[in-house]
């Protein structure tokens, strides 16, 4: 889930809520139009991300990556206070019902079964939920900003046509599956399951009922077109032998037993532009949308007072891709996706 659209990914995406700043007593990390961010709104953000690959934080040059990272989240805070500051003067406001859908379209996304189980995970953060949704409210906030700064943004079809000329390989497609599947752990499930099946069941309500795969069972067992070879070879190669709507045997993979249900399939091919130009338009939409943003936040910066008093050590560590924050993972909540994935 990506509250957080515009392309500067922030350490305080959906991770541990700071009390409210600007306490005089506390040191500064920094100032945004008179606005202070303390040094221990920075380093509790650092803590929790260094508590979660602890390893990659020892020694020297651990060290002096803390240091690099601690100077790249104040950057970001400075970055989302400038945000924050102009949406306050354009009037963007988020009501509490906003934040409930929003709140519960995450724990959705990433298989939180009830508010309890939210709040258990929120306390491993030692974070609340109070804080929780005012991180939230935040990013809609900047996600609306977004929208507004970028409303004027527009991509023709002569564009995407362009486009596509010219990326013709990108949509050169090998052979592909559109499926549904129920795992099960024992083979006698699987053969009670597709005995339910044939005698008129409704897929999607058993693939609910019975599936471990919390991957794609509240999705009644459904996977999105998916390459072929990208699944396990026996689940793959099982699925391209249905004809569409038909029901495999149990097929057994280290995950269990599978019942397959093909929904499509398709030989590999060229997509057509017709096929593609609205996929192309909002991958198109999406780029331009980010550069404007990110030359409107530029301008924004410029026209700012900011002072930081905290600086990257004099030789950057490089950050490595493991630890670079990824925008769809709200802290250590669990996604939704599982090894329990036939094709991963």
């Amino acid at each position: 889930m990506k509250f957080y659209k515009y392309g500067l990914v922030l350490i305080l995406i959906l991770a541990v809520a700071i009390a409210v700043v600007g306490c005089s007593k506390e040191p500064l990390a920094g100032e945004v139009n008179g606005k202070k961010i303390t040094v221990a709104d920075v380093d509790e953000r650092l803590q929790q991300m260094t508590a979660q690959q602890p390893d990659a934080f020892k020694g020297p040059q651990g060290e002096q990556l803390k240091q690099q990272y601690r100077a790249n989240i104040l950057d970001q805070l400075v970055d989302m206070e400038l945000m924050l500051q102009e949406a306050d003067k354009v009037g963007i406001k988020i009501t509490d019902k906003a934040i409930d859908a929003k709140v519960k379209e995450m724990m959705k996304t990433y298989n939180i079964k009830d508010q309890k189980a939210l709040e258990d995970i929120l306390k491993t953060q030692k974070t609340t939920m109070e804080k929780f949704r005012g991180e939230i409210s935040k990013l809609m906030i900047i996600d609306a900003l977004g929208e507004k700064v970028t409303k004027g943004v527009k991509v023709s079809n002569k564009d995407a046509e362009n486009y596509y000329n010219t990326h013709k390989t990108e949509f050169a497609t090998k052979d592909q599956v559109h499926v549904a599947h129920i795992l099960v752990q024992k083979q006698e499930d699987a053969q009670k399951v597709l005995k339910d099946l044939q005698g008129g069941a409704d897929f999607g309500k058993l693939a609910k009922q019975y599936s471990i795969d919390p991957g794609s069972k509240d999705k009644g067992g459904e996977y999105p077109w998916t390459d072929k070879d990208k699944y396990l070879p026996a689940f793959g190669d099982a699925s391209w032998k249905l004809e569409a709507g038909q029901l495999s045997q149990p097929i057994k993979t280290d995950y269990g037993y599978h019942i397959i249900k093909l929904i499509g399939k398709r030989p590999a091919g060229q997509r057509t532009f017709a096929e593609v130009k609205e996929e192309i338009k909002q991958k198109l939409l999406a780029q331009k949308k980010k550069e404007e943003f990110n030359k409107w936040l530029k301008n924004l910066r410029k026209k700012a007072t900011v002072k930081k008093y905290i600086s990257p050590p004099k030789t950057e560590a490089a950050p490595t891709g493991a630890l670079t924050p990824n925008a769809s993972e709200p802290g250590t909540v669990p996604a939704a996706d599982s090894a329990a994935q036939p094709g991963q």
